[in-house]
């Protein structure tokens, strides 16, 4: 039988991959030791896939799971999906290396296939587009069943096609849509710009308006008005500077209020929202977007309060925590050079600047 690694068994790696590995022999590897032995003890998790109205029930039965690679020795593998974090990419566990099979990295970033490759002197890697929501828990009554259960939706996954894709493999997932990387690319946009863009803002308004889950922010008209703006916002723009179809990106964006609001995910704010200074650096899915925005003349309002309110988020449990409290102290620019490295002259960071307490007094107004 074929067999599958996952190397990161968080909300993707856990709660989507293994819907779509059912020919596979499935390993996984994670760095949490109480995950590891909590799902080992009970001999594999629950993953719940909703289905319109319907929650689908899947127990993945893993047939090893470990936090190092000596523990899964001998490595035999068909495939491999890398589903660390993009910060963690560059810090996989020793022994992946040594792996021979294509490796498809589904970090929200196409950079990370190259950091992979240099920092592990691999060939075989490729990216991949979970075009997906997955949760990072459960609701409430599959947590008591299972307390390593998951939620996820019915997505789909864009991997690039290898130069020399084994038929067999093909054969063993025909859920994945293959493409060329110039077709991925064109998912890639549409999933950054229209689905993780406003899908982050809408976890700082929700944040901000004390939701615990994502469902419950879009249920909030204030915000449900204030994601329809941003996503109107990326249309126009994208609409004037890709080569794309018109009705691919506009279908896009149809769907994603509807995602974002999906009940039966449970999807929490925490984990949409987490690490903002990522989401906010000048290549990522806010900053990157407002670049977008004012090279094409489109006016950045509701984008601008998803920026502010990422600048506001305040989870104490969260790693950038500590950096964000300081920009009362940094002052704007001096925060966006320092934390961001923006340049004070550039004009993302004179249209923040000059933008932000305009911004934060309409999110005091129409969200907290």
């Amino acid at each position: 039988m074929a067999r599958a690694l996952i190397v990161g068994g968080g909300a993707i790696g856990r709660g989507f991959v293994p819907w779509l590995l059912d020919g596979f022999e499935l390993d996984i590897l994670d760095a949490s030791p109480d995950l590891v032995n909590g799902i080992a003890a009970r001999g594999g998790f629950h993953s719940f896939m909703s289905d319109g109205e319907k929650l689908l029930e899947k127990w993945v039965r893993p047939r090893r799971i470990a936090t190092n690679f000596e523990q899964l020795q001998p490595l035999q593998y068909d495939i491999a999906f890398v589903s660390v974090g993009p910060r963690n990419a560059t810090r996989l566990p020793s022994g992946i290396e040594k792996l021979r099979c294509p490796i498809f990295s589904l970090e929200n970033d196409p950079i990370t296939v190259d950091w992979i490759k240099q920092a592990y002197g691999l060939e075989a890697v490729y990216f991949g587009v979970p075009d997906v929501i997955t949760s990072s828990t459960a609701s409430p009554d599959n947590l008591a069943r299972d307390p390593h259960a998951l939620h996820t939706e019915n997505g789909v996954m864009y991997l690039q096609r290898p130069p020399k894709l084994d038929p067999a493999l093909e054969q063993l997932l025909p859920a994945v849509h293959w493409l060329p990387v110039e077709r991925l690319n064109q998912e890639w946009d549409a999933k950054l710009y229209i689905h993780n863009t406003p899908h982050c803002i809408a976890a700082y308004l929700g944040h901000m308006a004390g939701c615990t889950y994502l469902h419950e922010a879009l249920a909030k008209p204030a915000i449900r008005r204030a994601i329809d703006g941003v996503i109107d916002e990326l249309l126009c723009a994208l609409k004037m500077v890709t080569p794309y179809d018109h009705h691919f990106i506009e279908s896009y964006a149809i769907k994603e209020v509807r995602r974002f609001s999906n009940r039966l995910l449970f999807d929490p704010v925490s984990r949409v929202a987490r690490e903002p200074l990522r989401k906010l650096h000048p290549s990522g899915r806010l900053m990157g977007a407002l670049r977008l925005l004012l090279s094409t003349g489109v006016n950045a309002t509701y984008l601008m309060a998803g920026i502010a309110a990422a600048l506001c988020y305040a989870d104490t449990k969260d790693r950038d925590y500590v950096q964000l409290s300081e920009l009362e102290a940094f002052g704007v620019p001096a925060f966006l050079k320092y934390h961001l490295g923006l340049d004070g002259q550039s004009i993302e960071s004179e249209f923040v600047a000059s933008h932000y307490s305009e911004a934060v007094g309409f999110l005091r107004r129409e969200i907290v």
